[in-house]
């Protein structure tokens, strides 16, 4: 497991804490954290759990998260340098029996945050 992804020119990682909910179920969390100053940028609500961060470039990253116990997905990108990103949050085709297309959202992390 990789306990941290540095952005290209190490201005920002993304950091993994991972922790066992239930035998053999993981959830690795992420948290964006400014490396010169070790302050935590953005991370998520519980039992989000992340299975890839990508960076785009220094400043913006993608992460493809999904909510325990894994019915719900969140892929966002965020613009660290600007404070904003932009989330769409959906469900996997199996358990979209609705046949619910996702929702969008744009905004500051903060909001982002309180989004999800």
């Amino acid at each position: 497991m990789v306990d941290e992804v540095p952005s290209p020119q190490n201005t920002y990682t993304v950091r993994f804490g991972a922790y066992e909910v239930r035998m053999s179920h993981w959830i690795t969390e992420p948290a964006i954290i400014k490396v010169a100053t070790n302050q935590m940028i953005f991370d998520m609500p519980s039992t989000w759990s992340c299975d890839e961060a990508k960076w785009i470039d220094d400043n913006t990253v993608e992460l493809k998260t999904r909510l325990y116990p894994g019915r719900e997905y969140c892929d966002l990108v965020l613009d660290l340098k600007a404070g904003t990103g932009k989330a769409v949050r959906g469900s996997y085709p199996f358990a979209n029996s609705m046949n619910k297309p996702p929702r969008e959202f744009e905004g500051s992390l903060q909001e982002i945050y309180r989004w999800l």
